[in-house]
């Protein structure tokens, strides 16, 4: 029992440290597990603190970066209100992806645009393709780590002998 708890202790903060050497430029920008593990994670301060210590160690931080940490939050804040329903996970994945674009590149333009709703159309064009990928990294982990946790399920029941279908 006390392997096993500190099995389980050991595996969040490893999970956390994962997420954050991701960012490091080993996948294409943006396409990390940063989202997916702000949604299904279940522990919003290692989350905060993984995005924290690498605009820290990188230099992430820059005027406005405060709207782009309350796009963060829209992760773990959806996922509270999905947290019983694999339906609403499915659903509210990609809302927090584009919830973190709007908020984020809110603070782009406010910082570094013209208040203008040229400057705001602009500011929003420029960034589809991080976009792009943030989704795709958000719905490839995200989606990926359903689709193991779902064969991991069918896998005990059928190991404990009940019916699959």
């Amino acid at each position: 029992m006390k392997q096993l708890l500190t099995k389980n202790l050991l595996k969040k903060p490893l999970t956390a440290l994962v997420v954050y050497f991701s960012r490091f430029g080993f996948l294409p920008a943006n396409l990390t597990p940063l989202g997916a593990y702000g949604f299904f994670g279940g522990q919003p301060w290692l989350y905060f603190a993984s995005i924290i210590a690498f605009d820290l160690f990188k230099g992430g931080l820059y005027l406005g970066f405060l709207w782009t940490y309350a796009g963060f939050a829209c992760y773990p804040l959806l996922a509270w209100l999905a947290r019983h329903s694999k339906r609403r996970q499915i659903l509210l994945l990609p809302v927090a992806s584009f919830s973190f674009f709007l908020l984020s590149n809110f603070g782009v333009f406010w910082m570094f645009y013209a208040h203008t709703w040229s400057g705001l159309l602009t500011c929003y064009a420029l960034a589809l393709p991080f976009y792009t990928r943030t989704l795709l990294g958000d719905l490839l982990f995200g989606y990926g780590y359903l689709a193991v946790r779902e064969l991991r399920e069918l896998a005990f029941r059928r190991r404990l002998g009940y019916t699959i279908l």
